[in-house]
């Protein structure tokens, strides 16, 4: 069986029209303060001369906390012939999504020609359902965020190389012996991925499960059984796409926990535990899978979960997770490619479910290669299964309306990213805005100076207002149940970002105590002395400080008011 000789360029020409329609106007959009300010604008990485010492930090722990070396050497060659003109990173951004859409639409085509067996995909069914699938995909508004934002490009170009790679290894399975060189193409181009971005780790997951029920041939699916490799050569071919995925991910996670950098230091395993992580990962499928059908309330900003991560809606999507699960391995016989589609779509689902992070739901950026299976099921089975002429028009139709209605609203859901004014002010509109003050407190202060940066003191000056209140606020929520700790931890983004008055620093120095942290109190509350020469609870707080220090019983009378 040989794939189709006939290049689908009015397929790829009309997605690619569309997409230009949708996602053009990110070529008039400026850096936002989101990150882009941060990994381009500001990016040591990208302004210093090429040299070996260059090339090591590609890998060093601050830039390793994301690992993507190839993704660093497409930025040096993008500000090297166009600096920080915003227009040039937008275009770069916008052909990588574009090409995505290209390469899945092809590999979409090549699917449904072994789904169908023959020699080529037949009539309506070989272009319809793959242009739906890749237009569903590519014009989603979920898409918005990758295509607008610059800071995740990696996303577009790790899926281009994921894509490609797939291209090559379903044409070395359909060469058999004298696919080869396609299989090592799609080994380089899986590597190439890995380095883009570690969110396409579990490839080589996927291409385990692609070779038991797409290519080896099973049930109804359609695709002729093949003798294929041994077992031992087909360990082999597995564990070289594993192998460098591996490292990908162990370098990063090495440096996520070592050396955070300007991230949250990596959450301690005993701080949620293991159970609760696996249930919000369950949780988590079932979350990203109704993304794809219900996208709303879209934001880069999802805050930690708060207070008990076993809820009942976490229960209930981690249930309709499982039950989905075991339908689809009950169905590997029957139906294989069902299998394929809902296995695959958690394989490729892992490195995005916060397995090692505080529990989140997923951000809308992680559905971009995550949906990948979903699309790949919608664009096969309906057009393999339903014959009829009038059925499939009818399909046809209602995919029509759908791809229109979601260009539609991913168009307007671009429009938040246009600059770092409007992405504020659309987080702020979003209901689960106030659910993390620090996060919260930080966008206030990033808002105040973009408007400082732009001549608007007075705005900036109210924006740092409001961070301030946010911050103190929720500190005095964390000290009205004694949690201390937290307290520490709100006040320390309240330190780096607008300073501490001498009255925050010796109530700082006062949690110091209730925590334990006796030496480090005392230099806080001396440091306050200062200011606040007269303060009888500073000075009530100092001689509790000393005593423990000193390891002496704190003098009676002499130990301070809990504030």
């Amino acid at each position: 069986m040989t794939f189709p000789s006939k290049c689908p360029w009015a397929g790829v020409i009309g997605l690619l029209l569309l997409n230009a329609i949708v996602f053009g106007c990110v070529l008039t959009f400026d850096f936002v303060r989101w990150d882009d300010n941060i990994l381009i604008t500001q990016s040591p990485v990208l302004k210093e001369p090429w040299s070996a010492s260059l090339v090591a930090r590609f890998f060093d722990p601050d830039q390793a906390l994301r690992f993507k070396p190839l993704h660093w050497a497409m930025a040096r060659g993008i500000s090297s012939i166009a600096d920080f003109e915003p227009a040039a990173w937008h275009a770069a951004n916008l052909i990588l999504h574009l090409t995505a859409t290209a390469l899945l639409y092809l590999v979409l085509r090549q699917v449904l020609s072994l789904v169908r067996g023959g020699d080529a995909p037949g009539g309506m069914a070989a272009e319809l359902g793959p242009l739906f699938g890749a237009a569903l995909w590519s014009v989603h508004p979920l898409r918005a965020e990758t295509v607008s934002w610059l800071s995740v490009s990696t996303y577009p170009l790790a899926t281009v190389f994921l894509l490609a790679s797939f291209s090559c290894y379903l044409r070395a399975h359909v060469r058999g012996r004298t696919g080869f060189s396609w299989l090592v193409a799609a080994w380089l181009l899986a590597v190439m991925a890995y380095a883009s971005y570690p969110v396409t780790a579990t490839y080589g997951l996927w291409l385990i499960a692609v070779d038991k029920w797409l290519l080896a041939g099973s049930g109804r699916t359609g695709v002729p059984a093949t003798t294929g490799p041994s077992q031992v050569r087909s360990a082999i071919k597995h564990a070289c796409f594993l192998a460098p995925a591996a490292l990908a991910v162990a370098i990063t996670m090495w440096s996520r926990i070592a050396h955070p950098g300007i991230f949250a230091s990596a959450p301690a395993i005993e701080s949620v535990g293991p159970g609760a992580r696996g249930l919000m990962a369950l949780a988590s499928l079932t979350f990203l899978a109704g993304r794809l059908v219900w996208p709303v309330d879209l934001t880069p900003n999802v805050p930690p979960l708060a207070g008990d991560i076993v809820s009942p809606s976490v229960l209930i999507m981690a249930v309709v997770a499982v039950v989905a699960l075991i339908g689809a391995w009950h169905l590997r016989r029957r139906r294989p490619l069902f299998a394929l589609c809902g296995i695959g779509f958690a394989v490729l689902s892992l490195p995005c479910l916060g397995l090692t992070e505080y529990p989140t739901w997923p951000v809308d950026r992680y559905s971009y290669v995550a949906h990948l299976p979903l699309v790949g099921a919608v664009a096969t089975w309906p057009w393999w299964q339903w014959h009829g002429a009038r059925q499939r028009m009818a399909i046809g139709l209602l995919a029509a309306v759908v791809t229109g209605g979601l260009a539609v609203a991913a168009r307007a859901q671009c429009e938040i990213w246009r600059d770092s004014g409007a992405l504020f002010t659309s987080m702020a509109k979003h209901p689960d805005f106030h659910d993390n003050p620090r996060q919260e407190g930080h966008i206030y202060v990033m808002w105040a100076g973009y408007e400082a940066e732009n001549g608007r003191a007075e705005r900036a000056a109210e924006l740092l207002n409001q961070a301030q209140a946010v911050y103190v606020a929720a500190m005095h929520r964390a000290i009205g149940t004694g949690a201390y700790g937290e307290a520490l931890s709100l006040l320390t983004h309240l330190e780096r970002h607008l300073g501490l008055t001498p009255a925050l620093r010796r109530e700082k120095g006062a949690w110091l105590l209730r925590e334990k942290r006796n030496e480090e109190a005392l230099r806080e509350l001396q440091a306050a002395a200062a200011a606040l020469p007269d303060d009888e609870r500073l000075r009530a707080l100092l001689a509790e400080a000393k005593a423990l220090t000193a390891g002496a019983d704190v003098p009676s009378g002499q130990s301070a008011p809990r504030p």
